[in-house]
């Protein structure tokens, strides 16, 4: 692509406005795999503890509410956990109302206090909201295998997501876990 005749080109701007913006997110990958809950790899032990503590605090068939988690109870995994706000219903207004101290602070900026549909990756933002709205309509928890090229910067780590519901049923509120690892079979 090449900017109109009449566009003026700076190093700040050389293709212009409209055009760099799609170009950069355009070069960003995500691949994931979905693992059945039934199948922790061993590396993945300590998202294989929150999903058992998860599990343990669900109270006829109901989903735990955030009140249930005492974020102790999950020690090994403080700074590695977000917290995401989806009681909007609208995938580009859930919010992370808390991001992982011991994420990548690289991409923790693509998201830390903002709104899933302002991050500037269409590939992590398309990616993110598939596999969120997928656990808020089934109530059922999510265990990914994911490697990304976001901005040139690759990331490869294992993703637990568990719903919370304030009233059991309506999911409300996300716990993503992160545990960070490379995968010898899933490479970009």
């Amino acid at each position: 692509m090449f900017a109109k005749e009449d566009t003026v080109l700076s190093p700040d701007n050389i293709y212009g406005k409209s055009i760099l913006p799609d170009i950069v997110t355009s070069r960003d990958i995500v691949k994931r795999r979905r693992i059945s809950l039934d199948a922790f790899d061993q590396q993945d032990e300590k998202l294989q503890q929150a999903y058992v503590y998860w599990q343990s605090k669900r109270r006829g068939g109901l989903l735990p509410a955030r009140e249930d988690i005492d974020i102790v109870d999950l020690r090994p995994l403080i700074g590695k956990i977000h917290l995401v706000d989806v009681s909007s219903g609208d995938p580009a207004q859930f919010h992370f109302r808390v991001f992982g101290s011991s994420v990548r602070e690289s991409i923790s900026n693509v998201f830390r206090n903002q709104l899933v549909g302002e991050c500037t990756s269409q590939a992590l933002k398309q990616s993110v909201i598939e596999d969120y709205t997928s656990v808020i309509f089934t109530g059922v928890s999510s265990y990914h295998q994911i490697v990304a090229l976001i901005e040139y910067v690759k990331y490869s780590y294992s993703r637990l997501v568990l719903p919370l519901a304030d009233d059991g049923r309506r999911v409300t509120l996300l716990m993503v876990c992160i545990n960070k690892r490379e995968f010898s079979d899933l490479a970009i």
